[in-house]
């Protein structure tokens, strides 16, 4: 199942979302005929409110892989690659969950704060967050 996110930059601070109790980064499944970095700039709009970000890089991929909660699949496993992508942010706007998927809070953290997020994320996401500590 391909799916993509965004680590977002604004000012040097990291962008994280909260959801099922673990801080973690905006991401999505792929919608049909959607490229990666389509899918990683629409998810990091829906679930954090913002526009206007922009693909700095790609970054590499993170795999996982999980029993599918949802109907028609309810109970198989399902292998999920996701593509991540380096956004800048620069606008002043200020970014809201996107509460109906489960988001109950958003916070920028600078690098040397990261070591908060790695003591509660999920473990695929851990490399990703270390090559921006301080």
């Amino acid at each position: 199942m391909p799916a993509a996110g965004g680590v977002v930059i604004r000012e040097g601070r990291l962008l994280f979302i909260f959801r099922n109790g673990k801080w973690d980064l905006p991401k999505g499944k792929s919608e049909k005929g959607e490229t990666s970095s389509e899918t990683a700039l629409r998810e990091v709009s829906e679930e954090c409110g913002i526009t206007g970000q922009q693909i700095v890089k790609p970054l590499l991929p993170t795999h996982h892989i999980y029993l599918s909660p949802y109907p028609g699949f309810k109970g198989k496993w399902i292998f999920k690659e996701t593509f991540w992508f380096e956004m800048k942010y620069d606008k002043a706007e200020e970014a809201f969950p996107q509460r109906k998927e489960g988001i109950t809070r958003l916070k920028w953290f600078s690098p040397a704060e990261l070591d908060e997020v790695l003591e509660n994320t999920y473990e695929n996401l851990k490399q990703i967050i270390f090559h921006y500590r301080a």
